[in-house]
């Protein structure tokens, strides 16, 4: 399981790394690629976006190997409910300038993903990602 520091992005983004290679998986570069802008993004928004209230952040991401480049990543933390299945899909197409900020990786990920599953228990988001 890996801790995310909110206030150290840079390191908790070094951490996901680390625990991806200490997985010895032979991860293609566009699987690998696909799991670490998952993981960013991910990690990204809650810094930007998540309303923790008068709590503490409290995240943490757990990766699993289910066979041979397949990953679910399980993304928890203590935010207010926040269910990016329910979120909508950006604008895409057309002329950029029309095109409205935000969305974008959130699009991605769903894009991404094998399977997306989200639940809120025990006051803390569960988001399972697999890839």
């Amino acid at each position: 399981m890996i801790l995310i520091d909110l206030a150290d992005m840079e390191q908790s983004l070094l951490l996901v790394e680390q625990n991806l290679e200490a997985l010895a998986l032979d991860l293609d570069p566009k699987q690998h690629y696909k799991v670490a802008f998952v993981c960013e993004e991910m990690i990204t928004n809650l810094a930007r976006h998540a309303d923790f209230g008068e709590r503490k952040p409290d995240i943490s991401l757990k990766l699993d190997t289910l066979e041979q480049e397949t990953l679910l990543l399980t993304f928890k933390d203590n935010a207010q409910p926040f269910d990016l299945l329910d979120y909508p899909e950006p604008k895409i197409g057309g002329d950029l300038e029309e095109t409205a900020l935000g969305g974008l990786g959130i699009y991605l990920t769903k894009q991404y993903a094998k399977n997306i599953q989200y639940c809120y228990e025990n006051n803390y988001n569960i988001l399972k990602v697999l890839l």
